[in-house]
């Protein structure tokens, strides 16, 4: 007998919109589908988070118990396994959701935080204690990928950033390659590194301070002082959607963390949904939308005392 090829989980709730922004703030990216009677938010490993509307399903499947008249009583829970626990939970409360128990060790091995969101649904966040092996299901799954950090080097991996650069689906995202690159060869030292998955070069990370002039210019001057600013591209299409660049960022944020800093940072397109839901995944909050050059951007940020 077959298995499924994929997963929707469908969410009934009261008010579609409120409950689309609850998510969307909760999980840190936006939706890929939203329309009148569904709203679809894609997680890791092709998994889907739905809300249906409660008036769609008695509409789909009548002779079914009004979901309604259930409100306030937990009817599921979605059990999302993420970088921060901790900082999940608080932009779900910053949300509107109701604290059910605070970020805990749990004798399955995770540390876990609940809350109650707006339809009465539990939403728990969680990862794997540090040192301890988790035993719920699905947790292998998310394992973090193997990847590693080195410094990038000209000489070495010029040639395959260029190559990546000449894409399309990169050039979307990345600009013009002559610009792009010129830029990475020209940096200061130990402000770039080539990320590696499974011992082959798949992407490239950046990172720099920005002067408070680029912030003001970017419509970002509140953003905290001597914040770091991160770019990450994965360049090799076969390493996209194995959470490389969610990792990748997690390695280098604990260096930042290391180095003394505080605070870290890094944009995405609006309509780049992948990389909206890495960063999310990475921990990193969304911070405000701004638009540049006529396009739509996220800000995210990450207090790096909130991570392990």
């Amino acid at each position: 007998m077959s298995r499924p090829t994929a997963a929707h989980l469908i969410l009934y709730v009261r008010d579609q919109e409120r409950a689309r922004a609850f998510y969307e703030a909760t999980l840190g990216f936006a939706p890929r589908l939203h329309v009148p009677g569904m709203t679809e938010f894609e997680l890791t490993g092709g998994a889907v988070l739905g809300l249906m509307p409660e008036a769609g399903i008695r509409r789909l499947l009548p002779t079914l118990p009004d979901p309604a008249a259930a409100r306030g009583v937990p009817r599921a829970e979605a059990y999302l396994v993420v970088a921060s626990p901790s900082a999940a939970l608080a932009r779900a409360l910053a949300a509107g959701a109701t604290e059910l128990s605070p970020v805990a060790p749990r004798d399955w091995g995770d540390d876990a935080g609940y809350c109650l969101g707006p339809d009465g649904h539990v939403l728990a966040f969680a990862a794997p204690s540090r040192g301890g092996a988790s035993t719920r299901a699905g947790m292998a799954a998310d394992a973090a990928p193997d990847v590693d950090l080195s410094p990038f080097d000209p000489g070495r991996d010029l040639a395959t950033v260029s190559a990546w650069a000449e894409r399309p689906d990169v050039r979307r995202w990345w600009g013009v390659p002559g610009v792009a690159l010129a830029d990475l060869v020209d940096r200061p030292p130990g402000t770039a590194a080539m990320v590696a998955w499974g011992g082959r070069p798949v992407g490239v990370l950046c990172w720099q301070t920005p002067s408070r002039a680029e912030l003001e210019e970017a419509g970002l001057a509140d953003l905290p002082a001597n914040l770091v600013d991160v770019d990450v591209l994965i360049g090799d299409p076969e390493a996209r959607g194995h959470g490389v660049a969610a990792a990748a960022l997690r390695q280098l944020c604990a260096r930042l963390r290391g180095q003394g800093v505080r605070w870290a940072g890094l944009a995405a397109a609006t309509a780049n949904t992948s990389a909206l839901s890495a960063y999310a995944k990475a921990g990193f909050a969304p911070y405000r939308d701004f638009v540049e050059d006529g396009e739509g951007y996220r800000y995210f940020t990450l207090d790096l005392t909130s991570i392990g």
